[in-house]
């Protein structure tokens, strides 16, 4: 009986450790790499939240439609190691970005470059951030 419990017990303690890691997702699994999108808007939110920070961008459309585009990236650190804060994707900002568009059609991207309003651009790839110009 002893022995039963532990294993019981054994397994619980894995199968508790294992859930994490399935509530996060592949970059590929959610997104389309060949599907590049560009978006040209206003950030109306900024989530500087763990595991991903998420901006949103009003875009306007060709007729002057609204519609707010959610934008995922990298943590919160991985973003300021690279020197981009909060702040500096604050709200009310112009840029544009590159993103990989979501596989569901959803308005939902993955960024990849963002350019803002000064020029400056931010290429943010696997592993590595770095400004562009």
């Amino acid at each position: 009986m002893r022995i039963g419990l532990r294993a019981l017990l054994l397994i619980a303690g894995l199968a508790a450790a294992a859930v994490p890691a399935l509530a996060h997702h592949s970059l590929f699994a959610v997104f389309d790499e060949g599907q590049a999108v560009t978006l040209k808007g206003v950030v109306s939110k900024v989530e500087w939240v763990n595991p991903h920070v998420y901006l949103y961008l009003d875009v306007a459309d060709a007729a002057g439609k609204l519609t707010t585009w959610s934008v995922e990236t990298f943590p919160p650190s991985t973003l300021r190691r690279a020197g981009l804060t909060r702040e500096k994707l604050g709200l009310g900002q112009h840029i544009t970005l590159v993103g990989y568009k979501a596989r569901n059609g959803k308005d939902l991207a993955f960024l990849r470059t963002i350019t803002f309003a000064d020029g400056r651009e931010v290429m943010i790839a696997l592993g590595d951030i770095k400004e562009v110009k």
